[in-house]
């Protein structure tokens, strides 16, 4: 444990700043920050929203696939693509679901090892007793999300 700890130390102390320190992020967009378009737009919550709407969308092209079929050509069928059974059965219902746990596992990781990082600060007295529990109440929330997912969660096959 004690190994993986300095590990996770050495990663987040100087690893990660070095590549925060190389970046040099410009607006992409003229009426947002930067720091909006990281806070805001980059969230967890703004991604997991998007992801509803794309389901959303999937599941139109599949009502309108359905309803167009037998009234458009064969060639512009292929053109359009994305119109296939497996598709729209199997993709459309599993990879916006494979997004949104790659999502919500990545942000358990990270809540785990900020966690893991806060006690090794609270031992050296870099840190206080309510950061820690805050950190773990972050990371017990995020587990406890992607428990949920992970139960929820079914694979089209």
């Amino acid at each position: 444990m004690k190994n993986k700890a300095v590990g996770l130390i050495f990663l987040l102390l100087f690893w990660i700043p070095v590549i925060q320190a190389e970046l040099t992020l410009k607006p992409i967009h003229p009426q947002e920050s930067v720091a909006e378009t990281l806070n805001r737009r980059f969230s967890l919550e703004n991604a997991l929203a998007n992801i509803g709407s794309i389901q959303g969308w999937l599941d139109s092209f599949r009502r309108l696939t359905a309803a167009a079929k037998g009234r458009i050509s064969a060639g512009a069928w292929k053109e359009i693509g994305s119109t296939e059974w497996d598709t729209q059965t199997l993709g459309f219902a599993n990879l916006p679901r494979a997004v949104e746990g790659a999502l919500r596992h990545q942000n358990w990781l990270l809540k785990k090892a900020l966690y893991q990082l806060a006690l090794l600060e609270l031992e050296t007295g870099k840190t206080s007793p309510q950061k820690t529990g805050q950190a773990r109440q972050e990371m017990e929330q995020a587990e406890k999300e992607f428990q949920a997912f992970w139960d929820s969660m079914a694979i089209a096959d």
